[in-house]
């Protein structure tokens, strides 16, 4: 064999082994890129308004706190549990999601000025802190990959509510479910939107049933 035929093979061999690697590596980076932080802002509403307790407005003495619909934010931490070859093409996540709600916000009659004597006035904001912990089940391999569907079934979601209720209770606990879709922009990047349910139990006897639907931008890795 000439030395330019052994160059010529040396060649096609690197190249060959150089074009294996990189299939490798995109495969490796696609089962890495699994995990997603998300930052999300969506429209939200109460089931029923919290209007005329104790601590939302005095009972109504002079002005009822009574919104229902409001604006939340939320953080959300997904964690990949299984790849997706392994589940036929759907990527089984673990969710983690923390939601900052605002349903209410009005000048009220201050119930403690109220209980001294007084009748000064304040603005009370109705909100809720729910933090929630779900599994998470994403369809990655749909047409190009780059629309993702998603399902939430069911979750377990732990409540904060402020004012308390009359019974100066605020915590609850409840379920949670949720659909939505995320987009591909680049590898590193998503888009998308979903809509949510939170069923509340109401053990601290107050509204804190809601839902909400809006949009997010993440970060995969």
């Amino acid at each position: 064999m000439s030395m330019a035929s052994s160059l010529t093979s040396i060649a096609v061999a690197l190249s060959v082994g150089l074009m294996g690697s990189t299939a490798l590596a995109a495969d490796a980076d696609k089962q890495t890129l699994g995990n997603q932080l998300q930052i999300r802002a969506a429209y939200s509403s109460l089931g029923d308004d919290r209007g005329g307790e104790v601590f939302t407005d005095t009972l109504g003495t002079t002005t009822l706190n009574d919104e229902k619909g409001g604006y939340s934010i939320a953080a959300v931490l997904d964690l990949s549990a299984m790849q997706v070859e392994d589940m036929g093409g759907v990527r089984l996540m673990g969710e983690i999601f923390i939601e900052y709600s605002h349903f209410s916000s009005n000048v009220v009659t201050q119930t403690t000025s109220v209980l001294t004597g007084g009748n000064a006035t304040s603005e009370v904001a109705v909100t809720a802190l729910n933090v929630t912990i779900a599994p998470k089940a994403r369809f990655d391999d749909l047409g190009s990959g780059r629309f993702r569907p998603f399902v939430i079934p069911i979750g377990v979601a732990f409540l904060v509510n402020s004012p308390p209720s009359n019974d100066t209770t605020y915590l609850d606990l409840g379920l949670h479910f949720g659909g939505g879709l995320d987009v591909l922009i680049v590898d590193r990047v998503s888009i998308g939107w979903d809509a949510r349910y939170t069923y509340g139990f109401e053990q601290s006897n107050t509204h804190t049933r809601y839902w909400s639907t809006g949009g997010y931008v993440a970060l995969n890795f």
